[in-house]
């Protein structure tokens, strides 16, 4: 019987002996999480803080050309008068968007060629294209560059 109480208690100590690894083992993975963890925050930390100098450095810079341009529009007004300082900024807008304001080819006419009109047009624009050297007259859909105008007018 004293054997047998005997092989309980190493039997016992064995367990606990097991379990103490365990144990161990478990706590080394939660220090490495908790470690992980820590480390995401920090990072989190200092991408948070990237974001909000980047922004308040775009920020000022936004600020300073508005106020800049602000202040080049108002000495513009003070030498050439409002309306003028109106017309040169738009026109300048206009200039920098590219926007076309005269079509490529007009054709126009006194009334009743319709189809004529449309084909003349057509046959000048298909001219104009093999000119340039902008190959065949497949091209004639597409636009030609802004520095050509031609104008068709029938006096009829």
């Amino acid at each position: 019987r004293q054997a047998q109480d005997e092989r309980i208690v190493m039997e016992k100590s064995k367990g606990v002996a097991d379990a103490q690894a365990a144990l161990a083992s478990s706590e080394v993975g939660v220090t490495i999480k908790g470690n992980l963890a820590a480390a995401r925050k920090r990072e989190a930390d200092g991408e948070s803080y990237y974001l909000e100098n980047v922004g308040k450095a775009k920020g000022a810079e936004v600020r300073a050309i508005g106020e800049a341009k602000a202040a080049g529009y108002q000495k513009q007004v003070d030498a050439l008068g409002q309306q003028a300082t109106a017309v040169v900024n738009a026109l300048q807008a206009i200039a920098e968007s590219k926007t076309r304001l005269v079509p490529d080819v007009l054709v126009t006419g006194g009334g009743g060629g319709g189809a004529f009109e449309g084909l003349a047009g057509a046959l000048i624009k298909a001219v104009q294209v093999n000119k340039l050297g902008a190959g065949s007259p497949s091209h004639v859909g597409e636009a030609a560059p802004a520095s050509k105008s031609t104008s068709v007018t029938n006096g009829s």
